[in-house]
């Protein structure tokens, strides 16, 4: 669960949380004791987690950009909704739907991207800016994803990206805490 120890005060824009992750007051986190994040990630504003459907992991060094949607899909035969599970070093993009099962680690999912319900990214991807997932789909690691005329078209990534990926996510959370200690000064 989130531990929100708030360190921040109440002027500020985030609350800083004991494990370093920060959250955006204006973001909704629903069913707050179902949703954890492991540490150093950033929740921004009008975002919206719903942990009150099934339980929300998110891993360390993630970020969730603005107008983004986490929701656990529905079950295909039952009621009820099967949790989500996103790794660590992943980015989810501005205006993006995210009703996958798993979003793997060292994944950069890109602005207005819809990933339909129960979908499957492993380790290692690059979802395209206006890209829409359809529902059971299973990206492969290292995989570079993107839609054209309706169609899914993939593109192998090399492995060098698991680098890249990790620091560009490492990078961005050192920046942000960085903005965030020169706006308190």
């Amino acid at each position: 669960p989130i531990p929100f120890a708030i360190m921040a005060t109440d002027t500020d824009s985030y609350i800083q949380t004991t494990t370093m992750n920060f959250v955006s007051r204006k973001a909704t986190i629903d069913g707050a004791k179902q949703v954890e994040l492991k540490g150093r990630s950033i929740v921004e504003h009008d975002v919206r987690i719903r942990g009150d459907l099934a339980p929300v992991q998110v891993g360390r060094y993630c970020r969730i950009d603005p107008h983004t949607v986490i929701q656990p899909p529905n079950m295909p035969s039952e009621d009820g909704h099967v949790p989500i599970l996103i790794g660590s070093h992943t980015w989810i993009g501005e205006n993006c739907t995210a009703e996958a099962a798993a979003i793997g680690s060292m994944c950069w999912i890109g602005k207005n991207v819809d990933l339909g319900a129960r979908c499957i990214i492993k380790d290692c991807c690059v979802i395209a800016d206006d890209t829409r997932l359809p529902r059971d789909m299973v990206v492969p690691p290292f995989s570079r994803i993107s839609t054209r005329n309706g169609r899914v078209h993939r593109t192998e990534l090399p492995p060098a990206v698991t680098i890249e990926l990790q620091e560009r996510a490492m990078e961005d959370y050192q920046s942000f805490v960085a903005k965030q200690q020169s706006r308190k000064l």
